[in-house]
């Protein structure tokens, strides 16, 4: 999920590197997720294999803090991903994930810039609207492509309560997710990054009103109630 930190209002450099590594723990977090649904459905369409492989590349790139490089590789499996025949993607998991991927790179640059300046003062903060409205852009086509899976997919409520009862009694590292349910995690994630392109934007509203629904989705989603509680404080201050 392609993820921000909580405490983005930073104003010193040491802030600013422990706000990178929630980002990039995030991204570690959201690459083994897709990694899970892929175990369970590349062997349906083998020709997922190839933009993922550079896509996981690319994720490697953003990990070791060399955003250009990650940039080009997830567009290029956003094109490749385009060029497999066949394919629904207005509701495909792999280019939700990879469009996530590249919002959050647009959204990083646009907050932080692109690392040559160092945050003094939250005037140094989410200096390039463009990058933000960007990143927003691919938020928004990863929040739909789930949103229609999930629509289609998502069991109804009968199946919703025989599948809790079924769970009664077991510790929670012993539940295996259903698909609607790494769905929504997924889903999750965007909402939260839409929800801090938002923030940056200066729309609070909206930005509250995606936390809330991620936290909705995934309640053990510790960036959104950070990040909204962060907001919120700040919100009541000025």
């Amino acid at each position: 999920m392609a993820l921000l930190g909580g405490e983005l209002l930073v104003l010193n450099r040491k802030m600013k590197m422990v706000a990178l590594i929630v980002l990039l723990s995030a991204v570690v977090a959201m690459f083994f997720l897709w990694r899970d649904v892929a175990e369970r459905s590349l062997g349906e369409n083998a020709a997922y294999k190839a933009p993922m492989q550079v896509y996981s590349k690319a994720e490697k790139q953003m990990v070791r803090g060399r955003f250009e490089q990650a940039l080009k590789g997830y567009a290029e499996a956003e094109k490749m991903l385009r060029a497999i025949p066949g394919i629904d993607l207005s509701s495909d998991f792999y280019f939700a994930i990879v469009n996530n991927a590249l919002g959050t790179i647009h959204l990083r640059i646009g907050i932080y810039g692109d690392g040559g300046k160092e945050i003094k003062s939250r005037a140094d903060l989410a200096a390039n609207k463009n990058e933000i409205l960007a990143g927003l852009g691919y938020f928004e086509k990863s929040i739909a492509a789930y949103r229609k899976w999930l629509n289609e997919n998502r069991p109804n409520p009968e199946t919703l309560a025989k599948l809790a009862r079924s769970r009664e009694g077991l510790a929670a590292d012993k539940i295996e997710l259903e698909p609607f349910e790494r769905y929504e995690r997924a889903l999750s994630v965007s909402l939260t990054n839409f929800g801090m392109a938002h923030r940056y934007l200066a729309d609070y509203p909206l930005a509250e009103k995606a936390y809330l629904e991620a936290l909705a989705l995934w309640s053990e989603n510790d960036t959104a109630a950070a990040n909204l509680e962060s907001m919120r404080k700040t919100l009541s201050e000025n």
